[in-house]
């Protein structure tokens, strides 16, 4: 048992030998690898921004106003410098194509009818959401009329059921109105 004591000495005696740096990293315990960083979650990718509006580009809600009553139609309009170009829809809910041009704060519409028949919508717009003018029919006849810019994204949306966009329909709003065709 001797020898077995004395190299058990020897390499006890060679431990405490070697310097505290040595020995501990001899010793010690292998480190792990580090563990990749956990990925975050998914989120949502946010809906880009609905485009720039360019002038008074966009969809108008029309108030022409008779004596007796007032009709709603609506303009969707796309502005290119000072010329227009879009789509009118009648209080039928009829379809046409309108052409027209801006002048400073002055505006012409011209909307071409599916039957031949010309309207003439001349105004002055007060910034890029109002606009207040005449409207003059294919018989020759003037009629005033006012129109409010309606943000929305699709021209649809757009289409107040009720007039002025108030919504409800209820005592003292007006009542009228019509609903656009879908």
């Amino acid at each position: 048992m001797k020898p077995q004591r004395i190299a058990l000495g020897c390499a006890l005696a060679a431990l405490l030998a070697m310097p505290a740096t040595a020995w501990a990293s001899s010793t010690a315990a292998p480190t792990p690898s580090p563990k990749p960083a956990p990925k975050p979650a998914p989120t949502a990718t946010p809906k880009p921004p609905p485009p720039r509006r360019v002038g008074i580009s966009g969809v108008w809600e029309i108030q022409i106003q008779y004596p007796n009553k007032t009709i709603y139609a609506h303009f969707s309009m796309h502005q290119h410098g000072d010329a227009l170009e879009g789509t009118y829809l009648s209080p039928d809910g009829k379809k046409s194509r309108l052409a027209g041009s801006l002048s400073g704060e002055s505006m012409v519409v011209v909307v071409t009818l599916a039957d031949g028949k010309v309207l003439r919508f001349e105004s002055q717009l007060n910034g890029t959401t109002d606009m207040v003018g005449m409207l003059t029919k294919a018989n020759g006849k003037r009629v005033v009329f006012t129109a409010s810019y309606r943000p929305k994204e699709r021209f649809f949306d757009s289409l107040s059921p009720v007039p002025g966009g108030l919504g409800g329909g209820g005592i003292g709003t007006g009542g009228g109105g019509y609903n656009p065709p879908r």
